[in-house]
């Protein structure tokens, strides 16, 4: 009888600089990759009857995944987080990784994954979570999970005990002006904007006679990095005067986690905001704010667990 996979039954492990990670992913998994399909005429003027055009498959797009994670009160979110923030080593290029799913019965790789977006999920009452958006080269299924005893070159870090982190402690100032009265709501997003760089050449068309040997993306370039996000609070008789404003080189502090040294921290300089009032049944008002800055290290402004 046919063995089903199912979602809730999947592992998600990384493979980076050597060692192996088990992520503590309980939601909103999704993985795939297309191929390109360029089409030719079949109809010749001594076939005039064939009038469907044939297929020519070469291509590979690239693959892309995303997952939601839980932020830890301990150090076991923290590859997954550099990954995100960091450059690699001396360059201003981000670091790339392999990316493993382990079903009952089926293991599927990702190869070359590099991280795209990171949604900073903050909500009262509610757990951390991190949301990763990314792309990858390769998209295999009936891959190997390396492990320490197969391949001696990759280190198995112990998934050990894990506490999640709820919102206990929240902390947000824009400027000078303190805005923890009435805040709902708070999210960030990190974007880095990639190219994969062209991969198509006619030697390589050549060769193509199956999936195995289709041309895969293998490098690419960054172009833009954003942060940006948004900033909920209900207007009262004793809000700010910020309602239906916008200003510029403005500070922006965000402390959200268990307390002030655990959880995601934001200090950030030089940014701009537009705020427009949200009309409803309760009235609000919305800050969506960038940064303009451009800091050598982002890995200073942007903290978890109050860890670089």
């Amino acid at each position: 009888m046919a063995t089903y996979n199912f979602l809730k039954q999947a592992e998600i492990y990384i493979v980076y600089g050597g060692s192996r990670y088990r992520l503590d992913v309980s939601e909103d998994i999704s993985f795939g990759q297309t191929f390109t399909d360029k089409t030719y005429a079949q109809r010749t003027l001594h076939e005039q009857h064939k009038l469907f055009d044939a297929s020519s498959i070469k291509v590979a797009n690239a693959a892309d995944f995303s997952f939601t994670i839980p932020a830890l009160s301990t150090n076991q979110m923290d590859v997954i987080f550099n990954l995100l923030v960091d450059f690699k080593t001396g360059t201003t290029t981000l670091n790339t990784f392999d990316l493993y799913i382990k079903l009952p019965n089926d293991v599927y790789k990702l190869r070359n994954c590099v991280i795209t977006n990171g949604a900073f999920l903050i909500e009262k009452l509610q757990e951390l979570k991190l949301t990763i958006t990314g792309e990858a080269s390769q998209l295999t299924r009936g891959a190997t999970l390396p492990t320490a005893s197969t391949d001696p070159a990759v280190t198995e870090v112990a998934y050990g005990t894990r506490t999640r982190q709820q919102l206990e402690h929240l902390l947000v100032r824009v400027g000078s002006t303190t805005l923890n009265a009435g805040v709902y709501k708070v999210s960030i997003e990190l974007q880095n904007n990639i190219t994969w760089l062209k991969h198509e050449t006619v030697n390589k068309a050549l060769v193509v006679s199956s999936t195995a040997t289709s041309m895969y993306p293998s490098n690419f370039s960054l172009e833009k990095r954003s942060l940006a996000g948004s900033i909920g609070q209900y207007v009262s008789s004793d809000s700010n005067s910020d309602v239906q404003e916008w200003k510029t080189a403005q500070s922006i502090v965000i402390q959200a986690g268990k307390s002030a040294e655990l959880g995601f921290q934001f200090d950030l300089s030089n940014c701009s905001f537009t705020n427009r009032n949200n009309v409803s049944s309760v009235f609000t008002q919305s800050y969506d704010w960038k940064m303009n800055a451009n800091p050598t290290d982002l890995g200073s402004v942007i903290k978890f667990n109050n860890i670089t």
